[in-house]
């Protein structure tokens, strides 16, 4: 493990949800020369193949396939901990402006994301967006994540390489109910589509 790079790990994630060097390279804004060239570093350290390539197709080895199934869930608890540290950093730089002031962490439930900040249960609220409430003035964005649809293994879209918005409007899902907005609702879970 020793210089593992994060950009690898990152290519490699995104070439096996794309099986296409040349938009893996514009999800991650590099050339598809940067992307070969990443993922060969990370077949140099890992000392076998992760991606079978051939002129007409790309597909993951045995090995790759176990290594993506291991490597997503490590990755995203990474993601994770750095959001945690980046939200955990900002509460430090407030404290710090006035050490009078402490900050006390709290979960927001997700169907109510506005209620605990409208109650003055809470001073401020880190809530996904959009957020448009006339009552409330949103400040710095800390995070734009792309959104990810979870299934089980035995569901039909496990076996698939992607699903687009009609496909999951298509499937029941777990979502916010009311007292959440039906604008923020809709921006979490696909609606009709024109």
């Amino acid at each position: 493990m020793s210089g593992l790079e994060l950009r690898e790990l990152e290519c490699f994630l995104v070439l096996a949800e794309e099986l296409h060097f040349g938009r893996a390279g514009e999800r991650l804004f590099v050339s598809q020369s940067r992307v070969s060239q990443l993922l060969a570093a990370l077949e140099r350290r890992v000392g076998a193949r992760l991606v079978h390539r051939s002129s007409r197709r790309v597909a993951l080895t045995p090995l790759g396939e176990r290594f993506l199934e291991r490597l997503r869930p490590a990755y995203g608890a990474l993601r994770a901990a750095v959001a945690d540290a980046y939200v955990l950093a900002a509460v430090a730089a407030f404290e710090a402006a006035d050490p009078a002031r402490t900050v006390d962490l709290v979960e927001i439930p997700y169907a109510d994301p506005f209620g605990a900040v409208r109650r003055g249960a809470v001073d401020a609220a880190v809530v996904l967006l959009p957020v448009d409430e006339p009552d409330l003035v949103l400040g710095p964005v800390f995070s734009r994540q792309r959104q990810t649809v979870a299934v089980s293994r035995t569901h039909p879209f496990a076996a698939r390489d992607r699903v687009d918005a009609a496909d999951v409007r298509a499937v029941p899902l777990i979502g916010a109910a009311v007292p959440a907005p039906a604008y923020w609702r809709a921006a979490h879970a696909p609606g009709p589509l024109p």
